[in-house]
């Protein structure tokens, strides 16, 4: 059976492919960049604009201390309300830790997107050797300020 290339998840629709597909079904000849914004407004028509999810994360943070109360679930703001930093620790984890080696391991990584950003986290093994992720948090960039 084959699945059309609209309807595969694995199939990356590129721009030039949109190009090739606008000139043998339509007849007409765009840009690379007319096909890469159209590509761009379509996913954002599906997936909503990205600022909009940031809107969502009080709600979500919320949802999060109801569903594991003893979690640590912090959300800083700036003063006109612009998300500056997260962090999330959910109670289960915090609990195993009772279980784990006395070793954390702290790693980052950067956030390539629209929206810039550090990914920090925090993980220690229990006695069976399997990773348990303590906590994790993202933040604008490694300081001070964001390490508190």
């Amino acid at each position: 059976m084959v699945i059309p290339k609209y309807c595969d998840p694995k199939t990356v629709y590129t721009p030039k492919d949109i190009q090739t597909d606008m000139l043998s079904q339509q007849g007409v000849n765009l840009s690379y960049m007319q096909a890469w914004r159209a590509k761009e407004k379509a996913l954002q028509f599906l997936r909503g604009h990205p600022a909009d999810s940031y809107n969502k994360l009080p709600k979500y943070f919320y949802i999060l201390e109801k569903t594991y109360p003893g979690s640590v679930v912090k959300l800083k703001k700036t003063a006109d309300e612009c998300f500056l930093y997260a962090f999330v620790a959910i109670y289960t984890s915090i609990s195993g830790w009772e279980y784990c080696r006395p070793v954390v391991v702290v790693d980052g990584t950067f956030l390539k997107s629209a929206y810039r950003g550090i990914m920090l986290t925090a993980s220690t093994m229990d006695a069976t050797g399997t990773i348990l992720p303590l906590a994790y948090a993202v933040v604008d960039s490694e300081k001070d300020a964001s390490w508190k």
